[in-house]
């Protein structure tokens, strides 16, 4: 989903500092036909994004600034506003340093290049989680940027809640990136602490994407192995397209897979099985921060623990979509 900044106000100004507020946002409305795995469908208009997104950034002179970001979901009509992501980031000469509060991207969509508006999180894949994080990324060459972060366990928020408890875990993330021209390419190695005896709990996970701009189309492809604790692996991959058709036409798709090979030694609890998807869209520019997308997608095979289908098996298994978005 695209986001626009506007300047809203000049705060400051004072010998080489400055500080600046931003006000933007989103509006999304479309109607939405999904069908589950019991053949049922459903269908209706409605409200997709209303979000708002503030930002300040000030210059602090001799090559550092730092700036904050706020997004606020306003919700349903009648509900109250409730907190999405949220950073602030000090910047460097010789790299940033951010400080999050965020629901990471899926990985292997976003390094493949996926464009679609409705993703394949929690269906063709697993499903994100909000997280308490720290990061560094610094520039090592010319294209070159190399980042380290520690994620506290997932959906525990709050200053002094990041690490309770003895099962929890928290994650050690290194990552690099490469991108020039047409080309980036991406990977990155995670550690997990508190990992125990049995597939319950993951050990480490290994990441490589790539993308390449031919001009006329920007193809991609990434894959990641979660090791789990009791030997299994989770395997997630995504082959992603986008091009251009015309001056305000275009076009794009993700195609994913999901696949829970479980130990011997695991617990009985863990999944087992093998989920696909695909999403594609097309979208029509009606100005520069106005648009309409409409998509199909589907999802389909099983993801299991023992015996009973895990709840991703009773969401949409069909859809289509038609949306009106407004960026501002």
């Amino acid at each position: 989903m695209k986001k626009t900044m506007i300047a809203l106000a000049t705060i400051a100004a004072v010998g080489a500092a400055s500080a600046q507020v931003t006000l933007g946002g989103e509006f999304a409305f479309g109607y939405l036909s999904s069908t589950d795995s019991a053949s049922v469908t459903t269908s209706g208009f409605g409200r997709d994004t209303a979000q708002l997104v503030i930002g300040a950034k000030e210059d602090l002179g001799n090559g550092m600034s730092v700036s904050a970001s706020m997004k606020l979901n306003t919700g349903n009509h009648g509900a109250g506003a409730s907190a999405d992501d949220q950073s602030l980031t000090l910047t460097t000469p010789i790299g940033s340093a951010s400080f999050l509060i965020y629901k990471p991207g899926n990985w292997v969509t976003g390094a493949s290049g996926g464009a679609t508006w409705y993703g394949l999180d929690g269906y063709a894949l697993a499903s994100r989680t909000t997280r308490d994080a720290v990061a560094f990324t610094g520039n090592l060459a010319d294209g070159l940027t190399a980042t380290f972060a520690w994620l506290e366990p997932s959906n525990y928020l709050g200053e002094g809640t990041g690490n309770a408890g003895t099962t929890k875990q928290s994650v050690y993330n290194f990552g690099t990136k490469y991108a020039t021209g047409p080309i980036t390419v991406q990977a990155a190695y995670l550690a997990y602490t508190n990992a125990g005896a049995t597939d319950l709990t993951t050990d480490n996970v290994t990441r490589l994407g790539a993308t390449y701009d031919f001009g006329v189309a920007k193809v991609g492809a990434a894959t990641q192995i979660a090791k789990a604790s009791g030997g299994g692996t989770n395997t997630e991959t995504a082959i992603s397209f986008s091009a251009p058709l015309g001056t305000n036409l275009s076009v794009a798709g993700t195609w994913a897979s999901n696949k829970y090979d479980v130990a011997t030694t695991s617990a009985a609890a863990v999944l087992v099985g093998t989920r696909t998807g695909y999403s594609v869209q097309a979208q029509y520019n009606l100005s520069k921060r106005t648009y309409l997308i409409g998509g199909t997608g589907t999802y389909t095979g099983n993801a299991s623990v023992g015996t009973t289908l895990v709840a991703n098996d009773t969401k949409d298994s069909s859809f289509t979509h038609l949306t009106l978005v407004h960026d501002f």
